[in-house]
């Protein structure tokens, strides 16, 4: 089968909630790539824990690190 035909088939099948969001994650996974999503997943928690680090040095306030830094 080329590649319409299949494509054909997939969109004009009945399918439940489930069914489709299995096609649309397999889609999405395929576009994207499944390293590209853990690239963008591992770099959302490292900018968080970054941010969180910089609040926690700063809030301590006057006083709290060495002079000329």
């Amino acid at each position: 089968m080329k590649i319409k035909q299949q494509l054909d088939n997939v969109l004009h099948q009945e399918m439940d909630r489930k069914n489709f969001l299995q096609y649309s994650g397999t889609i999405l996974l395929t576009v994207l790539g499944i390293s590209g999503l853990l690239r963008v997943l591992i770099s959302g928690e490292k900018s968080q824990v970054l941010k969180t680090s910089a609040v926690m040095k700063s809030s301590f306030g006057y006083g709290s690190s060495r002079y000329g830094q």
